[in-house]
């Protein structure tokens, strides 16, 4: 593998993890018990987070899901695609709300929808308050690509 294929890569890589921890999310969301589903893993840890508050898991999730999907279009021109994506990830948040009314041991909780859309504002916020640092970043790990700090283009 060179230099030039490192960038592909990594973009196929983002591309899985986004795929990822989007299903990671939705099973949360969909599943009946998912603490208990892990309860006796490795991932036990995770059942603690039960005695957090709902909202704050519901925003966290929202939060993470889309500061990693929206890293993806941050830094392109194309506006649209920004909007096609806030858009999507904002009707994954109402939807699956909607399907836990259908959920046993669920509940669809207006609260845990707008916590859902405040934690993707907040994701795509850090995204563009983090980008010229995450510039930086790529120019330093690509130093044999030209990048113009300036063009908005990583």
């Amino acid at each position: 593998m060179t230099r030039q294929h490192l960038p592909i890569l990594v973009r196929r890589l983002h591309f899985t993890v986004c795929v990822g921890l989007l299903t990671f999310v939705s099973w949360a969301l969909l599943s009946p018990h998912p603490f208990a589903t892990v309860r006796y893993t490795s991932l036990s840890p995770l059942s603690t987070l039960r005695t957090v508050s709902d909202v704050l898991l519901h925003c966290g999730a929202y939060g993470l899901l889309s500061f990693v999907c929206y890293l993806s279009v941050a830094n392109k021109q194309n506006a649209q695609a920004k909007r096609i994506l806030l858009g999507l990830l904002i009707a994954h948040g109402v939807s699956s709300e909607l399907l836990q009314a259908l959920v046993p041991s669920r509940n669809c909780d207006p609260l845990d929808g707008m916590a859902n859309m405040l934690g993707i504002a907040i994701g795509a916020i850090a995204v563009t308050w983090f980008r010229p640092a995450l510039r930086h970043a790529m120019i330093v790990i690509f130093p044999a690509q030209t990048v113009d700090p300036t063009s908005g283009e990583i």
